[in-house]
């Protein structure tokens, strides 16, 4: 007898230990609403994915790629992994012409003395008296 509820203790301890690491080992699975917002971004990253790729693959980009020692499929690979604001950012850039921040820097500065050469504290223009 002494025996026999030794062997069901045992039993016992197998069968909670396994039932207690079935539970702690089971993922849960959460379902939810996705948002608009959510959905939409995932179809405007894929567009700005797929124009930087396009980007990257012009030979012209290649080229300078190369010559500035960068292997092109590295930079295809690593513009693959970046985050959504990233692509966006880079997305933005792929549009712009080259220069297009100097002639704004340009700008700025021109304004910049002529609003001052209008108040009186530089002398740059000779047209504004």
């Amino acid at each position: 007898m002494t025996h026999w509820k030794a062997m069901m203790r045992r039993g016992a301890l197998i069968l909670a230990a396994v039932f207690g690491f079935m539970s702690v080992a089971v993922p849960v699975a959460q379902a939810g609403m996705i948002s608009v917002e959510r959905h939409a971004a995932t179809g405007a990253e894929a567009a700005a994915q797929d124009k930087v790729q396009a980007f990257l693959a012009r030979a012209e980009v290649e080229a300078q790629l190369i010559s500035l020692g960068v292997d092109p499929q590295l930079a295809r690979e690593r513009a693959a992994a970046l985050s959504g604001a990233e692509l966006a950012q880079a997305a933005d850039l792929a549009d712009r012409p080259a220069g297009a921040g100097v002639v704004g820097a340009l700008a700025f500065i021109f304004v910049l003395l002529l609003i001052t050469d209008i108040i009186g504290l530089t002398n740059v223009f000779t047209f504004v008296r």
